[in-house]
Parts: C-alpha cells; structure tokens; sequence
C-alpha cells in the first residue's frame, strides 16, 4: 500500500520519503534498493542516516529488526515526529507494521493523515477496528495524531463472499472515506521485480485506486 502511493505520488513529482517502521523491513526491498541499511531505528536513537535513493523523487528509510529493541520500546513516542520535524519533502509516508502497538502509534502520532488497510479477514478486521477506535480516542481528546482518517480494503477479490461484504464491516464508521483495492497481478510482480508501480506498470486495476487514495491523502495539504 505505502510502496504504491509513494510511487504514484513520485511519478507526479512530488518528494516524497516513505519511512519503513515494520522489522520486517519489506518496503525498501520492494522499492528496489538495499533493505539492510540504516534507517528508521537509527534516526529514532538520535543518528542521521541517509534516506535510499529510488529515483528523483522518492527515497526510502528502512525498517528492521534494529526496531524491536528494548531502546526503541522504551522511546517516548513523540520521538518520529521530533526527529522528522525540519526533514524537506512534500509528502512523508509511515509504513506502520500490524500488531506492534508501539511502532504503530509513533506513525499514527507524527501523521496529519492516517489510512487504516486491512483486508476481508476476520482478525485483520478486528485489528483495523482498534485502530479506528484510537483514532477516534485521540481525535475525542485533542491528542497529537490524524484528525482525518479513510479505511482501505486491500487485495479485495468479489468471487470471495466475505469480500463482497467488507464494507458493511465498517458501518459504524460514519463519513470515513472506504476505499477497495482489488486483487491486482501486477502489484505482486512490481513488488518481486522490486520496481515502484507506477514504473513498473502504471495502468492497472489497483493503479486507478492507489490515484484515489493519494488524491484524497493530498487533498487539504499545505
């Protein structure tokens, strides 16, 4: 997901930093380049590392295993934002890892924007759910964090019943935006051809979606 806005936001020529927070470390391998640098753990422990160059327009700080560190689990978590806070792009991404509550909230509490992605599983619902209700937890008491927020329906396959049905999941969530993304080829095969979507291939099925996503993640933005 964050592979794809960022490749469709930088092939409009906006400087865009995706931050990896996931140990696994996915993003930067996908993107093209070299997932075992410094990166995001580095600049939470207060060091400078040098964003990876993708192209002109799009560079990546990777994630690792560095950020499962007792350092970083103790790390007040204002700590992304403090350390990004005078960092020159248009756009910064946070690729926040599922079920890793710390990682997560130091995303969700430097953004002016959250997407909560999930897919038609039942857990996966659940979790996107405890998300949408600590959204609103700090939206409710002026907390730092997303004011705004849309749900994303990924790999969204309508053969599949429980697919066909994911929205009504979310009925609770009055005026957030939903979007699905559906099954696509092709973002599989940019992702293992460790190539941005968009240059790998720009018209596809999730490629118009991935436009919308972007477009409303712009909209209001300085």
């Amino acid at each position: 997901m964050t592979a794809g806005i960022a490749s469709y936001l930088s092939s409009l020529e906006k400087r865009v930093l995706a931050v990896d927070l996931d140990p696994q470390s996915n993003l930067a391998y996908m993107l093209g380049n070299d997932p075992t640098q410094p990166g995001t753990a580095e600049l939470l422990e207060g060091k400078e590392p040098d964003p990876l160059y993708i192209n002109d327009f799009l560079h990546v700080l990777p994630g690792g295993p560095e950020l499962l560190s007792a350092v970083i689990a103790r790390m007040d978590q204002n700590m992304l934002l403090h350390r990004l806070r005078d960092w020159d792009y248009d756009v910064i991404l946070f690729d926040s890892p599922p079920g890793n509550e710390h990682l997560e909230r130091l995303g969700v509490i430097a953004s002016q924007k959250a997407l909560v992605v999930t897919n038609a599983h039942p857990l996966a619902v659940l979790g996107a759910q405890r998300v949408l209700e600590e959204l609103a937890l700090r939206k409710q008491y002026g907390w730092l964090g997303p004011k705004v927020w849309g749900i994303v329906a990924n790999m969204i396959d309508p053969r599949r019943s429980l697919d066909q049905h994911v929205e009504t999941l979310f009925t609770n969530e009055q005026g957030v935006p939903f979007f699905q993304v559906p099954q696509d080829i092709n973002v599989a095969m940019a992702s293992a051809c460790r190539s941005p979507l968009f240059d790998y291939q720009p018209k596809t099925k999730a490629s118009s979606v991935f436009k919308q996503i972007a477009d409303w993640c712009m909209e209001g933005m300085a």
